[in-house]
């Protein structure tokens, strides 16, 4: 099966939290502007700037914290709704989920995917009204549905662990809408959106795997609705199936070139490309500007200096020199801090690096932006999960398949969770590895099952690309790569000490 990921979507899989913003404004200003000197810095984040206070290419280096994470959106919208081309399985259509169906294997090609959850993800249109979203009974499983808007704040959150179990319907309702909300919704249900389509992600956990289990959760997506508000009143105040709705495509601005380069976002995306692309972003009245944001109108309004705005219409054939360079480093620049602040700014949980999350989104930029580039569609806040990356061994090694490991938990003092924990293991470039027992994960289930043993109080996984000798070993035999590999960790309901990094979080250990 080829599944279309054009980015880490697998924001569907993948957790990252944030970190602070480091700077990015240049302390310099411009000829014959009247110049106000600023630093935008870890400690000023919302900062105000004289326009005529940045070079260009500082202008054009904060444009690419300030529209990285709207500018994937808009492409992963593309990809949802309007890219019907045979093979891109993630095309749906308005106001739909495409479902993953089944366990994630090595067949799945998705940068760091989670084997413990099965994601549904969809683009909701609002431009002609509210919609609807029912979820129904799910008292078996984790389970939740979140939706984030174009800045990547989930300002929907729902489901097992907030609000229980029991089936409920939400509407999100539009700006400036006029019509009655039915009485069938409390306030509670009730959400205002600030823009014309929103981003919907839901998670089911798969506790066994087994084909009775993955038909079961199957049951549960089929009952997820996203029904506009008119066709829901027209069906009896009920969501229509998506099997019963014909696939709407959509209908959104598409600039030149978006189908090359939206396979390519971020690493291969150009300055031209990205800068055009935030054009449109920017003229489209379904991505609307933060209500009364200072600093946002503030940085709407540098961007004019290069014709890029509601209603100017940007050309890069008619930019200057100076202006083409501009964009060119400031975009380069905006890239490598992105890449460099992920890197320098974890957490360390006894190894593990955790990247802090306490959203923000509206203001901090490089947070935003660390984001979108590594794991778009991942929370704003630890609210629902939060993740810990590794890439070495106890002795700051890289993993080996060739070296055999161990990972070993007090059974007093596993993650602290309200829901489950996993721990997948990839190749170096952090897919799954086709193995003979097809395990790419240990977990909270398999513990509970028995699948997982421990023994005088520990439990011991053995990480190897070989299978164990010792029958007990090989019953926590977590198989690796032959090559080199990596984890991500993941926390369903987590506890403090696994977002601020106080948890101790066993070293993986190379046996001597």
């Amino acid at each position: 099966m080829k599944i279309f990921f054009p980015h880490t979507v697998i924001a569907l899989a993948c957790t990252l939290a944030l970190a602070p913003l480091a700077a990015t404004a240049k302390e310099v200003s411009a000829a014959g502007n009247n110049p106000v000197a600023i630093n935008i810095d870890a400690s000023a984040q919302t900062a105000q700037t004289d326009p005529g206070a940045l070079t260009l290419e500082a202008v054009a280096e904060r444009a690419y914290l300030y529209g990285l994470q709207q500018a994937i959106y808009y492409g992963q919208r593309w990809t949802y709704t309007q890219n019907d081309v045979k093979g891109n399985d993630v095309y749906a259509g308005l106001n739909q989920f495409a479902w993953v169906r089944k366990q994630i294997t090595p067949d799945y090609p998705v940068v760091t995917p989670n084997a413990t959850t099965l994601y549904g993800a969809g683009f909701l249109d609002l431009r002609e009204g509210p919609v609807v979203i029912e979820v129904p009974e799910i008292t078996d499983r984790y389970f939740s549905v979140q939706v984030q808007d174009q800045y990547g704040i989930f300002r929907m959150i729902v489901g097992s662990p907030f609000n229980g179990t029991k089936a409920r319907k939400y509407i999100l309702v539009p700006p400036a809408f006029t019509g009655n909300i039915p009485a069938d919704f409390p306030t509670t249900d009730i959400i205002q959106w600030p823009a014309q389509t929103a981003f919907g992600l839901a998670r089911m956990a798969v506790m066994t795997g087994t084909d009775a289990e993955i038909k079961t959760i199957n049951g549960y997506q089929d009952q997820v609705t996203m029904t506009p508000l008119a066709d829901w009143l027209a069906n009896g105040n009920k969501g229509i199936p998506q099997a019963d709705r014909k696939v709407i495509k959509g209908d959104f601005p598409i600039p030149n070139g978006l189908p090359e380069y939206q396979f390519g976002q971020v690493d291969k995306q150009t300055a031209e490309q990205y800068f055009t692309l935030l054009s449109v972003i920017l003229n489209d009245p379904t991505t609307p500007p933060i209500v009364d944001s200072m600093m946002e109108a503030e940085m709407l309004k540098q961007l004019e200096v290069f014709n890029i705005g509601k209603g100017l219409t940007f050309d890069w054939s008619k930019l200057t020199a100076e202006q083409k360079t501009a964009l060119e480093t400031g975009f380069k620049a905006g890239f490598d801090s992105v890449r460099k602040t992920l890197k320098t700014n974890m957490i360390d949980m006894n190894g593990w690096g955790v990247v802090r999350n306490d959203g923000g989104f509206e203001t901090r930029w490089m947070d935003r932006a660390i984001i979108a580039d590594a794991a778009w569609g991942a929370p704003d806040k630890n609210v629902s999960h939060g993740g810990a990356f590794l890439f070495t061994d106890a002795d700051g090694k890289p993993f080996s398949g060739k070296e055999k490991y161990t990972l070993t938990f007090d059974m007093d003092d596993l993650p602290p969770v309200t829901q489950f924990w996993s721990i997948p293991i990839y190749d170096a470039n952090g897919y799954f590895v086709a193995n003979e027992i097809n395990r790419y994960t240990v977990n909270s289930f398999m513990l509970d099952a028995g699948d997982l043993v421990a023994k005088d109080g520990k439990l011991v996984i053995y990480v190897q690309h070989d299978k164990p000798t010792d029958p007990e070993q090989a019953k926590n035999w977590l198989p690796a790569p032959a090559e080199g590999f990596r984890f991500t960790s993941r926390y369903y309901g987590p506890y403090a000490p696994l977002t601020n990094g106080t948890y101790k979080m066993p070293k993986v250990v190379k046996v001597k």
